[in-house]
């Protein structure tokens, strides 16, 4: 079976504005009623103000010109309920878009989040996390800000700037002519400056984000620099990534700066045009002076909503480059397929699993298969020991079996059942992995011990964690089992780290239990202690154990010698010694120390 090629995992793909519409309109769906309510509300503000117009001449031409102080009473009165209306305009679609702009972008985070949790094991070899991560905060952050206020600025300025052209050509006829060769005179520069300005506002965003992948694995990695005294190594790449982020962001700004001053300049010269006409008009009395009041006043209106759109075609333009990196993460297709229809696991099959002629290279690896031609099976209530040098490929059969990856080449069954046939949570709910260097969360011990059966009482995860010689420990810390365990597990030592690990796996109770050199991590005193818990797990129980320690190996039914990715011998720990030179040599290397010391 073939694999995709996974060496770009987001890749570029700069869609269009209706593109980006069709991946972002299902999570505005569900607003609708709510957006068509914020489009009301903006026509409701941009049709007061420019009915202000219309008004103000009424005002100069009724109220104050005729003299009567009931029309100008009228005209105070008609002004008064245009505000009024102009005020609540504003304050439902304030309130509505930023409801919406808040609702649909903490929709599309969690969509992204979840599609990230879809994505294999492949895709994120060569997936950089801090880009994933500036995603999910920094571009989103963008996108949010111009939904919520940005784009009804923008929708609000462009009625305005087509209401008060058409406003201004009812005024005077004349104008039409003016008008359209205006229009596109400022138009054009638009769409063109606005191209590059979306292009660059892209690269500043990739830019920026190669800042925070610098900073994450920085911070991730930080008692290694500082251990190894490169904290100048670090300071100078890190400078090296800000100073192209700045590169890329002045050349967004220098766009924006383009745009917004060869935008006001077209557009007030074409004004000031309109305005000259609009004079000679009053001054041969083909217009009166609230005509022209009002004219002058929508020649602002149009002069200024011009104004602001320049300003805010750059916020568009950089939140356009942010919503196509966000379509890009959501159009990542590395998904390993599940079938509808899944099999179930039932544990009734004499063999709880196989590997038939497996073959297998990672994706963001050399030519070289990790694994070639693995052919061996795991019967149920057996223990099964991995032994080689690094790199034979010890741990790739545990990738396999988890199926974070499917293999090239043969099939790999559970119970029976080819591994591609059952659900990933079926099949990851019958194994417990133990591995070399757990992983615990931002939580507490509790919370962390649970975390593979969440439903377990508080009994059950103290039963656990004696099992596993951890109760002790935990229950000197000044919150016991409450205690959070730090960012990474940082407040706990690597062999509390590892007993926690190994305790969440008895809580777990597995049928196939996965053991990465479970023990490596523990002194002499707890590796003693631990194994008693780790033998009470293995017993009537089928596991397979990557080993480098004697007492694990002796104890094995059945040990498997891995060089190069293949298996080069097999059978138990004196048949090894005597038929197998590179397990003798490993025994002498590995095993020799006495057991139980480091």
């Amino acid at each position: 079976m073939q694999r995709d090629n996974h060496s770009a995992p987001i890749k570029p793909i700069g869609l269009n504005g209706r593109q980006l519409m069709a991946v972002f309109w299902p999570f505005l769906r569900p607003y609708r009623l709510r957006i068509a309510g914020a489009a009301l509300s903006l026509f409701l503000v941009a049709g007061a103000l420019l009915t202000m117009g219309r008004g103000l001449a009424y005002l100069v031409d009724e109220g104050l010109g005729k003299q009567d102080p009931e029309l100008l009473d009228r005209a105070v009165l008609g002004t008064a309920v245009i505000a009024l209306l102009f005020a609540i305009g504003s304050f439902l679609r304030t309130t509505l878009v930023n409801q919406i702009g808040e609702m649909v972008l903490a929709d599309v985070r969690r969509a992204v989040f979840a599609h990230l949790l879809k994505l294999s094991a492949g895709w994120f070899e060569t997936a950089r996390t801090g880009d994933v991560l500036a995603r999910i905060t920094t571009d989103t952050a963008i996108v949010q800000t111009v939904m919520t206020s940005t784009l009804s600025m923008a929708a609000r300025n462009v009625i305005l700037f087509i209401g008060g052209l058409v406003m201004l050509v009812l005024s005077s006829p004349k104008m039409s002519l003016v008008v359209l060769v205006v229009v596109p005179v400022v138009v054009l520069p638009l769409i063109v400056i606005g191209r590059r300005l979306r292009s660059a506002s892209r690269v500043a965003q990739d830019r920026l984000a190669d800042v925070a992948v610098r900073a994450e694995e920085t911070v991730s990695a930080i008692r290694t620099v500082q251990s190894f005294g490169r904290e100048d190594y670090v300071r100078k790449h890190f400078e090296t990534s800000v100073d192209e982020s700045l590169a890329a962001a002045l050349s967004q700004v220098r766009l924006r700066g383009w745009l917004s001053g060869v935008l006001i300049f077209l557009v007030f010269a074409g004004i000031s045009v309109i305005l000259w006409i609009g004079g000679q008009d009053l001054l041969t009395g083909r217009i009166s002076a609230g005509d022209l009041s009002s004219f002058i006043f929508y020649a602002f209106l149009v002069a200024s909503s011009t104004g602001l759109l320049s300003e805010l075609a750059g916020d568009l333009q950089r939140a356009a480059g942010a919503a196509d990196r966000i379509a890009q993460l959501l159009a990542t297709d590395e998904t390993l397929g599940e079938l509808a229809m899944p099999k179930r696991l039932t544990g009734e099959a004499d063999s709880a699993c196989s590997f038939e002629n497996i073959s297998f290279v990672y994706p963001a690896g050399s030519e070289r298969p990790a694994v070639r031609g693995v052919d061996f099976a795991v019967e149920v209530g057996q223990r099964i020991a991995l032994v080689g040098p690094s790199g034979a490929g010890k741990s790739t059969l545990f990738h396999l079996l988890l199926r974070f990856y499917d293999p090239d080449d043969g099939i790999i069954r559970v119970d029976g059942i080819d591994l591609r046939d059952l659900s990933l949570a079926d099949l990851r709910g019958h194994i417990g992995l133990v591995p070399q260097e757990p992983a615990l969360f931002s939580a507490t011990i509790r919370e962390n011990l649970a975390f593979g059966r969440p439903d377990a009482s508080i009994n059950d995860i103290i039963s656990a964690a004696k099992q596993a010689e951890a109760h002790e420990f935990i229950s000197a810390l000044s919150q016991g089992y409450d205690t959070s365990v730090g960012e990474k597990g940082a407040r706990l030592s690597g062999g509390q780290r590892q007993r926690i690990a190994i305790a969440r796996a008895i809580l777990r109770n597995p049928r196939l239990l996965l053991l990465d050199e479970a023990t490596s991590a523990l002194d002499a005193q707890s590796e003693a202690a631990v194994r008693g818990a780790l033998e009470n797990l293995m017993r009537d129980r089928t596991t397979i154990v990557i080993a480098h320690r004697l007492a694990t190996v002796i104890r094995a039914d059945r040990i498997l010698l891995l060089e190069k990715g293949e298996i080069t011998a097999s059978g138990t720990h004196e048949e090894l010694m005597y038929e197998s030179p590179l397990y003798r040599n490993l025994a002498d290397l590995q095993f020799s120390i006495p057991d139980g010391k480091v």
